[in-house]
């Protein structure tokens, strides 16, 4: 088969989910009934090929650029589907990747895409996980909750606390914003057990900011030696090779250490670095890190102090 025809049929199938969509938001309820038996089996592989070719493209500003149309699409295909584990947790990834995008230069619109991509990461672990569901319903906190995850919750637990995480961290100034930092860091914690490397070690990252943001105190284990231990682990998820680690350790850790050299050092690192060895060709993670590491670099003055 070749490019074009491939490109093609890539095409109309992408049209006809539309067409189904814009039935199932509108018709009545019997059309969107059948709407959505017919497109649910389509649903799971289309965007898993979306997301797919979005993390092997080698151009960041082109899909922060076309990550709000790939955003509109899917949480409305996510909607035709609202017990869809697969695309409930996709759905919280790709909020979670438009704010890590856009978080430096609009905190505040960010702030709104994780509190989106939050909701659906629960979401997705509500419909996966009965146990989970019923102790939240009961009254039991996340923490407290978060034992009854397992790896088959993995995906959305992760994306769930990336995105209530970076919240947090642009609401830092802001107390009575950040309550739920402990979930956060409960979820972080029963990912990074049941798989350290998951998510190209997303979850130690969580744990490492937390540990640099939040003060020595109170028995909560923070501080930057555990910081540093967390965002060790981290690298080891991808040997070094997903740029989003150390850029999170010179944009968190580097300040409170007060360490400029070490700061210089990491963000030039991944500047430098070829993007496409992590996972296989998943170009777009360290094309993220890139901009996020020119962006620690504009802001060296303000986190730095020179």
């Amino acid at each position: 088969m070749t490019k074009k025809v491939r490109l093609l049929l890539k095409s109309i199938a992408i049209l006809c989910l539309l067409f189904f969509l814009a039935v199932g938001l509108t018709g009545c309820a019997t059309i969107r009934h059948t709407a959505q038996r017919a497109v649910v089996p389509m649903l799971d592989a289309s965007v898993d090929d979306l997301v797919d070719n979005l993390l092997r493209t080698k151009n960041g500003p082109f899909v922060k650029d076309g990550l709000p149309g790939a955003l509109l699409v899917v949480t409305g295909l996510t909607e035709l589907a609202p017990t869809n584990y697969r695309l409930l947790c996709t759905t919280s990834f790709l909020y979670a990747a438009y704010g890590l995008f856009v978080e430096d230069e609009d905190p505040e619109y960010a702030i709104s895409l994780y509190r989106v991509g939050t909701e659906y990461g629960m979401r997705a672990m509500k419909v996966n996980n009965s146990k989970f569901r019923k102790a939240l319903e009961g009254g039991t906190r996340v923490p407290d909750a978060a034992k009854y995850l397992t790896r088959d919750d993995l995906k959305a637990l992760t994306w769930y606390g990336v995105n209530l995480a970076k919240r947090v961290t642009l609401q830092l100034k802001t107390p009575e914003e950040i309550v739920d930092i402990q979930d956060a860091v409960a979820t972080a914690k029963r990912s990074a057990e049941l798989d350290p490397k998951y998510a190209w070690g997303a979850n130690w990252i969580i744990l490492g900011i937390f540990y640099a943001v939040v003060p020595a105190f109170g028995g909560m284990g923070s501080g930057p030696e555990a910081s540093w231990n967390a965002f060790t682990n981290g690298n080891k998820a991808e040997q070094g090779e997903f740029g989003m680690v150390d850029v999170m350790v010179a944009r968190y850790l580097c300040p409170l250490l007060k360490d400029r050299e070490m700061f210089d050092q990491l963000n030039n690192r991944i500047l430098e670095m070829d993007p496409c060895k992590i996972g296989g060709g998943l170009c777009v993670l360290n094309e993220l890190a890139k901009l996020k590491a020119k962006s620690n670099i504009e802001k060296k003055i303000e986190w730095m102090g020179y």
